[in-house]
């Protein structure tokens, strides 16, 4: 017949008398973790805690933000080939430039009409998109929501001037931040605004007559200078990767 008994020895340990007819008993000793070690160790987790996940999530962040911003130019540099099949070189395609009103303002409802006629002539029908819609805050911008929730906008001017942002009407909205800067140029202005890459219709606001993108670190002073040439860096440079020295927080 077995007999066992505890016994509390203090600082958290337990005395186990196990004893049996015919062999006698055997003393076990059963050491527990006190309060006080059960607090201490909690502290160190959540200092550790407190210390890596910020800067996991920051890790993310910039992974995300580099990974959308990528398949973007690949998913509307894939549509402008597709398009070219049917409808000719990009370099070459109907750009009417800034439109005006007989008193020389810029006549918004052409500009916008004439935004909607090229999207839908050229690129509608290679984009997979969730929504078409004009933006509600300057009716000037055509503006496509993707399937992940980012979107870009398209806007009539001597280029087609598109803003992609990665977390869609979110913030900051800021040049960038989550909102980066591409153009689709045809012939005539494309030395001009894509100057830095010739001959190539969609890419990153480029124009050599406005900023210096000769090397990384010109790129980059261009990018602090002005959020719309964050682009340049990201496309030219650093293969679409947002660095350590990235001089803006996303």
């Amino acid at each position: 017949m077995n007999n066992k008994k505890f016994r509390n020895l203090g600082g958290g340990a337990t005395l186990l008398t196990a004893c049996s007819a015919g062999f006698g008993c055997v003393f076990f000793k059963k050491a527990a973790f006190t309060l006080a070690e059960v607090l201490i160790t909690l502290g160190i987790i959540g200092i550790v805690a407190a210390m890596t996940i910020p800067t996991l999530i920051s890790n993310y962040k910039t992974k995300e933000a580099s990974v959308k911003v990528k398949k973007f130019y690949s998913m509307m540099n894939q549509a402008i080939q597709l398009s070219e099949v049917e409808n000719g070189s990009a370099l070459y395609w109907d750009y009417t430039g800034v439109q005006y009103t007989e008193d020389g303002e810029i006549d918004e409802d052409k500009q916008r009409a004439e935004a909607d006629k090229f999207y839908a002539k050229y690129l509608a029908k290679y984009l997979k998109t969730v929504t078409v819609e004009h933006d509600p805050d300057t009716e000037r911008y055509m503006r496509a929501v993707l399937a992940d929730g980012s979107m870009f906008s398209m806007n009539n001017g001597d280029c087609f001037d598109m803003n992609y942002d990665i977390n869609g009407t979110g913030g900051p909205n800021e040049d960038g931040r989550d909102r980066f800067s591409f153009l689709l140029c045809g012939k005539h202005f494309n030395d001009k605004y894509h100057s830095f890459t010739p001959n190539k219709a969609f890419g990153a606001y480029s124009a050599t007559t406005i900023k210096d993108f000769s090397t990384r670190d010109n790129a980059r002073q261009a990018c602090i200078d002005d959020g719309k040439f964050c682009t340049v860096l990201l496309e030219i440079y650093d293969n679409w990767e947002f660095k350590e020295d990235y001089p803006h927080k996303l």
